[in-house]
């Protein structure tokens, strides 16, 4: 039963914080109690496995609250959990509408979580759904200049992302026979024909697609996050995203395997497409929203990438890579709007010198350097690792879109290098640097994910480990070459 405390917490705080009194630091306070007792409930998970937890619901219609954990969800949860506390104490204290934010926030978090402990792909559906409304409600209300916009595209995308899944998911139900079964298990052992696959792994791809999203379903992607608030984008680029290359995983190379064999080759294709395309734009944004959101759209391509290949080793970089981006889009989201709302723009052009000991923000943009170099790939933190592995274990299946992403990862240090110059050194405008230094409170969120960022680099293990033995089983290709050369001795290399 500890399962269902993972959505019973944030649901009775979602509830109970709309009828509590008090000042919106005291909001705050509770609704970060509730996703630290959610992280707790995890990590107390992650040390005693939990057997699946299955209720009758609703038996007529293939519905039943099927919930567990594997080794592919359970750090997701924990990490969806994790950036429901940061976002939540990223919010700043004057935050207007409190209760209303900070529910929305926590019921967001409620279909996240749904999403990756569900074992029944309607229960799945309908916790994926959940996600759209707080979200869209977060961006219209609390979102920037072009906030209804950014809601309304958001909104229909999401939408049809929606649509395109229960309809992949419906198909599955009726076509295989045997009564409506929507439980994984069942999923997993279908008897389609390969056209009936073909047609669901369409549907499939559309959804998660736009979810994630990849080229040319992005259209909802920058305007949304350059116009939500900073907790909401550190969710949306953090987590919700996440749960587009989940659902790849799950109902794509896990439950469509043939199909997507037989497909792999156009995946992989625009994986690659993506991650030049989203590197090619940050490159040359001239606002830090913008090109933080294209980066992450780049980065979404290395996913997308790996997925195709699914190799052994891939597929641990899928993990690994959903994990650390997780992570670093988080802190650069973070940081991006602690600047804002120190300096009172995102633009480029007028920022410089906030590298200035005096008058500057010396302590945020050292923590902005190395989330940039994480989000390049430096060695030591987590992005290396995760690309180390996407890279390495693509390179066997396809070795021209991994090339084309190699590319792209080295254009990322282009736009890094490119936002910390322009931003860090020169000289202060005199007549606006009079801004407050951030106090620890602020810093908090971005030295916890700073924290996690340089531990990933440092324990690749933490990254890969815990779903090693759950991707090596989804496997489509063999990686025999990168194995051999992993555990050869030098003596065999040379022979």
């Amino acid at each position: 039963m500890t399962l269902l405390l993972l959505l019973l917490i944030p649901v009775v705080a979602a509830v109970l914080l709309p009828l509590l009194s008090g000042e919106a630091n005291r909001v705050r306070a509770a609704a970060l109690a509730a996703a630290l007792a959610q992280v707790a409930v995890g990590l107390w998970l992650w040390q005693h496995p939990p057997v699946e937890l299955s209720l009758r619901w609703l038996p007529q219609l293939g519905l039943q609250l099927d919930l567990g954990l594997d080794g592919l969800s359970l750090p997701l949860v924990l990490m969806a959990a994790l950036l429901t506390a940061m976002a939540i104490l990223a919010t700043p204290a004057d935050q207007n509408r409190p209760r209303l934010f900070f529910a929305l926030l926590l019921a967001t978090n409620v279909g996240l979580v749904g999403s990756f402990v569900a074992r029944n792909a309607l229960l799945f559906v309908l916790a994926y759904e959940l996600i759209l409304i707080p979200t869209t409600l977060l961006v219209a209300i609390w979102g920037g200049p072009r906030r209804s916009t950014a809601a309304i595209r958001f909104l229909l995308y999401g939408a049809i992302s929606g649509i395109a899944l229960l309809a992949a998911v419906m198909a599955f139900g009726w076509l295989q026979g045997g009564g409506l079964d929507f439980s994984f298990a069942a999923l997993a052992h279908h008897s389609l024909t390969p056209t009936q696959q073909r047609w669901i792994l369409a549907l499939v791809l559309l959804a998660f697609g736009l979810k994630l999203p990849v080229v040319p379903l992005h259209g909802w992607q920058p305007l949304t996050y350059s116009q939500a608030p900073t907790p909401v984008a550190m969710m949306l680029a953090g987590a919700v995203s996440k749960l587009g290359a989940y659902g790849l995983l799950r109902f794509g190379v896990a439950f469509l395997p043939d199909a997507w064999s037989a497909w792999s080759g156009w995946i992989a294709a625009v994986g690659a497409i993506s991650a030049m395309y989203g590197a090619l734009n940050a490159v040359a944004q001239l606002d830090m929203r913008r090109l933080v959101a294209y980066s992450s759209l780049g980065h979404m391509g290395f996913l997308l990438l790996a997925l195709a290949a699914a190799t052994p080793l891939s597929l641990q970089g899928v993990m690994a890579q959903m994990l650390a981006h997780g992570l670093i889009i988080a802190l650069l989201f973070c940081l991006v709007g602690l600047i804002e709302i120190k300096t009172g723009s995102s633009e480029i052009p007028e920022l410089s010198g906030l590298l200035n000991a005096q008058r500057g923000l010396p302590f945020t943009m050292g923590l902005m350097l190395l989330a940039l170099m994480a989000a390049a790939g430096v060695p030591g933190q987590a992005g290396f690792v995760a690309e180390l592995l996407v890279f390495e274990g693509s390179w066997v299946a396809y070795p021209w879109p991994t090339l084309v992403c190699l590319v792209s990862s080295g254009l990322t240090a282009v736009y890094a290098v490119r936002l910390f110059n322009r931003v860090g050194f020169g000289r202060l405008d005199n007549a606006r640097a009079n801004w407050a230094s951030t106090s620890w409170t602020e810093r908090a969120p971005a030295l916890v994910l700073t924290a996690l960022v340089v531990l990933g680099g440092l324990w690749p293990s933490a990254l890969t480990g815990f779903s090693e033995t759950d991707t090596a089983p989804l496997a489509l290709r063999s990686s025999d070459a990168v194995t051999v050369i992993a555990t050869s001795t030098p003596q065999e290399l040379n022979a």
